[in-house]
C-alpha cells in the first residue's frame, strides 16, 4: 500500500499539470444563439408564433425582428408583462406583438392556431406540466413545431441542494427529472423529433468571454457577507430566493444542472 508520501508524489507529478494545461484549451462551446437559428428553421415571414412564458418578451421581440412574423407572448408574473409591453412598444412592434397575463394551461386561442410555440427556461416551473403541454399542443398546426429549451438535475446535484432549488426558485421536482418530463410531452400527444444535449456548452461560451459564473459566486460570497443587512433591508424571503438564484447558475456550469433542447411535433389522430 503507498504510503503518504508516494501519493503526493504522484497527485503533483507532472501529469497533474498536465490535465490542467489540457482543461485550458477551450471545447469550442456553443453560444445561446443556436436557440435562435433553430427556430429561423422552422420561421418564414408571417408565421404566428406563441411564446409561453415570455418574461420581458425579449426573445419574442428578437425572433419577429429577424423573422417579419407575428407573435404572443403569455406570462404568469404581471412585472413581466409590464416590462415586456414596454419593450414591444420600445421596439416598434406593437402592430405585431400582443403579450397578456396567463398560463400555458389556459390559451384564449382556436385549435391549430400557431405555426410555432418557443418554451425557454419555462418547464422547469410548470405546474399541471401536462395540462399545459395538452393546450399548446391543441393551439399548434399539425405542422408546427414546439421549441422547449429546459433543464435537467443531474445526479451530481445533492438532494439539499435541489431541495432548495424547489423551494426558492420556484422549480417543480418532477420537472427537473428528465424521464417524467419526456414522459409529459408523449402523454400530451407531442412527439419529440429532435433532442440536443448542451449541457454545459452555454455555460462555458459566457464565462470564456464575460465570466458571468465568476460573478455569481462573487455576489453570492457578497450577499452571505453582508446577510443580516439584507434581510433587514429586503426581507428573509427575497435573501433566500437570490442565493438560491446564484446557485443555480453555478450549477449549470458545475453539470449540476443539465440544459437541453427538444424540438417536438404534435401527433394528430
Amino acid at each position: 500500500m503507498p504510503g503518504n508520501l508516494d501519493r503526493l508524489s504522484r497527485m503533483y507529478s507532472e501529469e497533474t499539470w498536465r490535465v490542467y494545461a489540457f482543461l485550458d484549451q477551450s471545447l469550442d462551446p456553443r453560444s445561446m444563439d443556436m436557440l435562435y437559428d433553430v427556430a429561423g428553421e422552422y420561421l418564414r415571414p408571417g408565421s404566428v408564433i406563441l411564446d409561453a412564458g415570455c418574461r420581458d418578451a425579449q426573445h419574442l421581440i428578437r425572433l419577429a425582428e429577424a423573422h417579419d412574423v407575428v407573435g404572443v407572448g403569455v406570462d404568469p408574473v404581471e412585472v413581466h408583462i409590464e416590462r415586456a409591453r414596454a419593450a414591444v412598444v420600445a421596439a416598434g412592434l406593437a402592430d405585431r406583438i400582443e403579450v397578456f397575463l396567463g398560463v400555458m394551461q389556459e390559451l384564449p386561442y382556436p385549435d391549430e392556431h400557431f405555426d410555432f410555440v418557443w418554451c425557454r427556461d419555462v418547464i422547469e416551473g410548470v405546474d399541471e406540466l401536462e395540462a399545459g403541454l395538452h393546450e399548446v399542443a391543441r393551439v399548434l398546426k399539425p405542422t408546427g413545431r414546439m421549441l422547449a429549451y429546459t433543464v435537467f438535475a443531474t445526479d451530481l446535484l445533492e438532494p439539499k441542494e435541489e431541495a432548495m432549488l424547489n423551494r426558492l426558485l420556484g422549480s417543480v421536482a418532477d420537472n427537473l427529472d428528465e424521464g417524467n418530463v419526456e414522459a409529459a410531452f408523449e402523454s400530451a400527444g407531442m412527439a419529440v423529433e429532435r433532442k440536443d444535449l448542451i449541457g454545459t456548452e452555454w455555460r462555458e461560451y459566457a464565462e470564456e468571454r464575460t465570466h458571468p459564473a465568476a460573478r455569481a459566486l462573487l455576489r453570492l460570497s457578497r450577499l452571505r457577507r453582508q446577510r443580516e443587512a439584507v434581510i433587514r433591508t429586503h426581507g428573509q424571503d427575497i435573501y433566500d430566493h437570490v442565493q438560491a438564484n446564484l446557485h443555480w447558475e453555478t450549477y449549470i456550469l458545475l453539470g449540476k444542472l443539465s440544459s437541453v433542447l427538444y424540438v417536438l411535433t404534435p401527433r394528430r389522430g
